[in-house]
C-alpha cells in the first residue's frame, strides 16, 4: 500500500467524525540483535506474564514486555518532556515538594492516577483542599455526558483513562475508559536460564560470625546479641561477603526452575517483538462537551474529540522519537523498520500513513487552536498545589525508614 497519505487536520477531523480507529504497529528487536536476551517485567511472585496467542491460525507462546498501563505512563512522560521543551501546550497540575530536593514536584503527567491521584487529593489549592476547589469539583463532576472539566484541566485522563477511586465515594467514583491502548508483546518467546555467582576479592570464607545488639555484625562472640541458645550467629554470605559459587536454574515446560519450582527470571529470547497501539475513535465519540449552561453543541464536541485524538497521536510519536524503547535493565528494544500507522474506516478499509513527532506536534497545535476558537480554552500556566502537612510528614517518615536523605 502507498504511504503518501498525509494526516492533515481536515482528514483527522473527518476520521474522528466517522472512522473506526487509528492503529500503530511497530516491529521491534533486541538491541543486541537476533537471539540476544531481553528481560520482561516481573509480576507477583517474580513471574513473567506468559500467555498463548493465536497468530496466523497457530498458537504462539508470548510474553508481555510492556503493559498497557506502563505504555500509558511512558507516553505521558514523553508529553511532559515536550511540554517542558516548549514543543506543545497542555494543562498541567503539579504538587510541589520544596522540602525534598530530589523530588521537587509531581504533575498530572507523572502521577499514576492522573488528576484523581491521592497526591493531589491530599494537597491544597490556595489553602483549600484540592477536591473542594473549583478545579477539583470540575474534575469530580465530569462525566461522559459533560467532560468539560477534565478536558480543561487534565485532558490526558480522557485519552489514557481515569478512575476516581481515591475520593470519598471510593470505587463509585467517575470512570473514563481508555481511548488509547498500547502494549509491547514478545512472540515466540523462550525462557532463558538463570545464573548467579560472585567472587569475593577479599577471599572471605563462609564462616560463622555474630549479630550485635544494634543489628550490626562482629567476630567477637562476647559482643554478640544473646538468643535463647547463646550468641546469635550469621554468615558472611548473608552480609554480601564471601564467594557465591556459580549456580544455574533451568526452566521446565511451565517456566519454573526444575530444581526449586520457582519462577525463572533468566530473561527470554524472541522470534520478534511488536508495539501495537489502537486509538478508539468510537470511544472518543462517546464524550460530550456541552456549553456552560448544558446546551448540546456538536461543534464543541467535534473540536474537543479531535484535540484528544491529536494528543494521543502526539504521545505515540514523541515516545517513538526517542529512537529506542529502554524499558528496563537489559530490555532495550529498537525499531525494525518503519512504523505502520493505519487509519481504519468504518467499513474496515485501511489507509496507511506516516507520522513523525514534528508533524504530530504540529497537527496537535492546529487541533488545539481550532478547539480554542470553539470556546475550549486551556490555562496557559500550571496550577500549583501545596501538599498538606500530613502528606509531607508521611513522605519524610517513609524516607527515614528507608534511609533516603532529604
Amino acid at each position: 500500500m502507498s504511504t503518501d497519505f498525509i494526516l492533515t487536520l481536515d482528514r483527522l477531523q473527518a476520521a474522528v467524525a466517522g472512522a473506526a480507529a487509528i492503529r500503530l504497529r511497530q516491529a521491534l528487536e533486541p538491541a543486541g540483535g537476533p537471539g540476544s536476551k531481553v528481560f520482561p517485567p516481573t509480576h507477583e511472585g517474580g513471574q513473567y506474564a506468559w500467555e498463548t496467542r493465536r497468530v496466523d491460525k497457530e498458537e504462539v507462546r508470548c510474553v508481555l514486555l510492556d503493559s498497557v498501563q506502563s505504555q500509558a505512563n511512558r507516553c505521558e512522560l514523553a508529553l511532559l518532556d515536550a511540554l517542558r521543551d516548549g514543543r506543545l501546550r497542555l494543562p498541567l497540575i503539579e504538587a510541589r515538594f520544596a522540602e525534598f530536593s530530589d523530588l521537587r514536584s509531581v504533575s498530572t503527567l507523572e502521577a499514576p492516577h492522573r488528576i484523581a491521584d491521592a497526591i493531589f487529593r491530599d494537597s491544597t489549592l490556595d489553602g483549600v483542599p484540592f477536591r473542594d476547589s473549583v478545579i477539583g469539583k470540575a474534575f469530580i463532576e465530569s462525566t461522559i455526558r459533560d467532560a468539560n472539566g477534565l478536558f480543561r484541566w487534565c485532558p490526558t485522563a480522557l485519552v489514557f483513562g481515569m478512575w476516581d477511586s481515591t475520593g470519598s465515594v471510593g470505587g463509585l467514583g467517575t470512570k473514563f475508559a481508555r481511548a488509547l491502548s498500547a502494549e509491547i508483546i514478545g512472540y515466540g518467546a523462550q525462557a532463558g536460564v538463570h545464573t548467579s555467582s560472585r567472587i569475593d576479592p577479599l577471599g572471605i570464607k563462609n564462616i560463622e560470625i555474630y549479630v550485635t545488639p544494634d543489628e550490626d555484625w562482629t567476630t567477637d562472640a562476647g559482643a554478640a546479641k544473646q538468643g535463647k541458645s547463646g550468641p546469635e550467629k550469621t554468615k558472611p554470605s548473608a552480609l554480601n561477603h564471601s564467594n557465591i559459587p556459580p549456580t544455574l536454574s533451568v526452566a521446565d515446560d511451565n517456566y519454573t526452575s526444575v530444581k526449586k519450582g520457582e519462577p525463572i527470571r533468566g530473561g527470554v529470547t524472541l522470534d520478534r517483538a511488536e508495539l501495537c497501539a489502537v486509538l478508539s475513535l468510537p470511544g472518543l465519540r462517546k464524550l460530550r462537551f456541552p456549553q456552560a449552561d448544558g446546551t448540546p453543541d456538536a461543534a464543541r464536541n467535534h473540536a474537543a474529540r479531535t484535540v484528544l485524538a491529536a494528543l494521543a497521536l502526539a504521545a505515540l510519536a514523541l515516545q517513538r522519537e526517542q529512537g529506542g524503547l529502554d524499558l528496563r535493565s537489559r530490555c532495550l528494544l529498537i525499531p525494525a523498520g518503519l512504523a505502520a500507522y493505519e487509519l481504519i474506516a468504518a467499513d474496515g478499509s485501511v489507509t496507511p500513513f506516516t507520522l513523525d513527532a514534528e508533524a504530530a506536534c504540529a497537527l496537535f497545535e492546529a487541533a488545539r487552536l481550532a478547539a480554542e476558537a470553539a470556546g475550549l480554552e486551556w490555562p496557559s500556566q500550571p496550577v500549583v498545589l501545596e501538599p498538606q502537612p500530613k502528606l509531607i510528614e508521611l513522605v519524610r517518615r517513609s524516607r527515614a525508614a528507608t534511609g533516603v536523605e532529604d
